[in-house]
This record gives structure tokens, sequence and C-alpha cells, in this order.
């Protein structure tokens, strides 16, 4: 009787652990991450780096899900939406992502901090780390004359393979005013001008338009005036535009007009929309607070551009961010975790990381809370379609539970015969004597 009392205990045991086995190996829960960047590949969006130990991973975009909680199929037998991928050979923090090479398969991330391991023993050699989408493989070329080493810039890259990244910071004590142009193809650096450019700056969004001008928006400045050690450098007015023509390697900029009060900010996140919209999500105000109002849009087909706030509904609003990513994605922008940042100014650093996506409808100026494709391979208005995937998840999950299930028997059948074989050969051995 102790016996089968024990093997059903075991047998309990033993199916918790097979359904956890089961569920671990169909779903991934990405960290809290931010200062980190992205690229987008065909309907894959990779996460790269950021404030944890060196790590990577993706969203496919290929199918729906709820956006908060991507994920396909049910439980236990559901597959996340976010797949962990090769990691990188350093940690990367305040770095910045392009999609390039010959082929247009792999993603430069250029400068930002970076460390081995778990140690923040910070490597200044080797700007470039590249992943190699097709062989899944990091690695950290050894190029020539590269630049000193930046963080805390947002690069283009233009159809020639160019990446261009202007200004930045190291630390608290070094700040940079040039434009630095890294070729993906050739993996060569060169140098664009600097007449007539911005001073030193880091925190901006920069967008690459049609037309083959940078949009740079926001950040944090630092010039001769300002002390070297300052803790909170000023933020770069809204309404100061600077602008980088690549076809000419020549800058300019403008002054926008505003209707309506929108607060500086800096490590926001922007897009560029196919309407002449760069819309411009979260950031940080010069004391470290919540920006006002959270979502604005730069009309870039007016002259002057103009600035304005924009009405939005839905139900799936994100706090406010910052340090933060952003993507557009067919008709969705994808904010992507980041710190959430304070109502109040405080003494005492209460931010947290986001471990959450948002996803804007840019086209109906909506927050959603369920991302729909077109060419979902499963949509949801076929019925039997749904129907059929649902059943292959459960159908998955029974026939792994069953087999554990029909081996745990087995293993117990085979310890059961055994007790039972050991306790008549010592009962005939007793009765012997």
């Amino acid at each position: 009787m102790q016996t089968i009392k024990l093997n059903i205990e075991y047998f309990i045991y033993f199916l918790i652990i097979s359904q956890l086995w089961i569920s671990s190996i169909y779903s991934f829960t990405p960290p809290g991450i931010s200062g980190h960047s992205t690229a987008l590949i065909d309907k894959t969006l990779y996460f790269i780096g950021g404030d944890v130990s060196p790590s990577s991973f993706s969203l496919s975009l290929n199918r729906s899900f709820d956006v908060s909680n991507p994920s396909f199929g049910v439980y236990p037998s559901y597959t996340s939406a976010f797949v962990e991928q090769a990691a990188p050979l350093v940690g990367i923090k305040g770095g910045t992502s392009c999609v390039g090479g010959s082929k247009n398969d792999t993603i430069f991330v250029f400068g930002g901090e970076n460390w081995y391991g778990r140690t923040k023993n910070y490597i200044m050699e080797k700007l470039i780390n590249k992943f190699d989408i097709t062989n899944q493989e990091w690695s950290s070329p050894e190029i020539g004359d590269e630049p000193t080493r930046r963080q805390d810039i947002q690069a283009v890259i233009d159809t020639k393979g160019n990446m261009y990244m202007f200004g930045g910071k190291w630390n608290r004590t070094d700040y940079y005013s040039d434009m630095i142009i890294f070729n993906t193809i050739t993996s060569t650096y060169s140098f664009g001008s600097t007449i007539d450019g911005p001073t030193c700056m880091f925190g901006y969004t920069a967008t690459l338009l049609p037309s083959g001008i940078i949009v740079y928006i926001g950040g944090r400045f630092w010039d001769d005036s300002i002390p070297i050690n300052i803790a909170t450098l000023p933020t770069t007015p809204i309404t100061n535009i600077a602008l980088y023509d690549i076809n000419n390697d020549s800058w300019s900029s403008t002054i926008a007009n505003i209707k309506s009060y929108i607060q500086d900010r800096s490590y926001h996140s922007a897009v560029l929309v196919s309407d002449g919209r760069i819309i411009c999500y979260g950031g940080i105000s010069s004391n470290g607070t919540t920006v006002s109002p959270s979502l604005i849009i730069l009309n870039i087909k007016t002259s002057p551009f103009e600035w304005r706030s924009q009405i939005y509904s839905g139900d799936n609003e994100p706090p406010g961010l910052y340090a933060h990513s952003a993507n557009l994605f067919e008709n969705y922008m994808i904010i992507g975790f980041g710190e959430k940042s304070n109502d109040y100014i405080s003494s005492i650093t209460t931010t947290s990381t986001s471990t959450d996506i948002y996803m804007f409808d840019v086209g109906n100026n909506t927050w959603i809370s369920k991302y729909r494709t077109n060419t979902d391979s499963e949509p949801e208005s076929d019925p039997d379609s749904i129907t059929k995937s649902v059943n292959k998840s459960i159908a998955i999950s029974v026939g792994l539970t069953v087999a554990f299930i029909i081996v745990f028997m087995l293993i117990g059948c085979f310890c059961g015969k055994r007790i039972r074989t050991t306790y008549v050969v010592r009962y005939r051995y007793r009765t012997n004597i």
C-alpha cells in the first residue's frame, strides 16, 4: 500500500514537471531592457542588447497575436511570438544598429557600451558587432582606424549601405559633434562635413527622408559654455531641427512652427510614415520627468515644418517611456521596452524597466491591444483554420503528456514488479527458516 501511495506521488510530481517542460519549449519571456537597439528584417524584429548581460531576441510579425501577451496557440502548448536568438559576443548598451551588407542580411551594431559577460569592464576597441542572419552568428571584426567609442546615438542607412552616425557622448566627460560614415559592404569608415552642423548632441532621433535628408530631433547638447561634469545637460529645443543632406554632404537647419505646447525631450523615438509625418513618442524632459504630450507629430510636407500633438484612442496606451525603441512595420508603430519615466521630480530614482511592447495603428491613430495581419497564415476570420491550429496545439500537448505518462507507468510497473519479486523471495526465505 505504501508503495502504491509513493508511486502516485511520484506520478503527480512527474506530471507537473512534464507540463512545465512542455511549456518551456514553446515559450520565451523577454527580459526588461532599455538602451537597446533594433533591426527589422522582413517580418522579424530583432532586439539587441540593453542594460542586461549579452542578449538578443526577436519578435515574429508573420502571425496575429495579443499585444499584451505575444504568443500563438493556447496554453500549455503555445508558441511565444518572441524567440531567443544567439547572444552577442559582448554586452551592448546605448549602441545603434542598421541592416546592411552586400546581401542586406546582416545586422551591424555600432558603438555603445561594450563589455564581456556580466562584468562592466568596458571594451574600447572593436566598435562594430555584426549578426549574420543566414548563419545565425555574431562577430566583432577588427577594422583599422576606428573612430572614438561613443554611445546614445542613432544611425540611419542609405541604399548604398552607408551608416550615418552623428555626435554622441562617452560617460560624462567626452562629447562629439562629428559625422561618422561606415560602409557596411566594404567595412570602411569615412567622415562627413561638420560645417554649419549642430554642436555636440546625443539622445536625439535621426530620420532619413526619401530625399536623402536626415532629420535630427531633440536630444541633449553640450558646448564650451557648459561645465564638462554637469549632472544634467540642457535639452535641444523641439523646434530646432538640424538637417544633413547625404547627397552633397552639407548641413542646414530650420525652425519648426508649433501649434500647441510641446515639451522638449531626449531619449525619445521617431518613425517616418508614408504620408509625410514623423511620429515621435515618449522621452524625458530636462529635469528627468515624463514629457507632455507623449505622442507628437512633425509634418515635413509644410514649409517650415510644423509640430502638433496627436489626438488618439485605444485601450492599450503605454506608460511614459524613454530609452525605448520604435519601429514601423506595415501600418503599425511598435514601441519596445525602455525605462518608465516619472510624472514628478524626485531625488530618489524610482524608474523601472518595461518588459512590454505596444503597438500604434498610424492610419487610425489608435493604440491597439490585438495585432492582426492580412498575410496571417492562419487568419482570425477563418474559424476552421483557427480550430485546426488550436487542435494541433492541444494534440501536441496531450501527445507529449501521454508519452510521459506511458514512460512513467512502464518505469512504475518495472519498479513495482521488482519490489513484489523481492517481497516474495524474502517471504519464502523467512518461511523456510
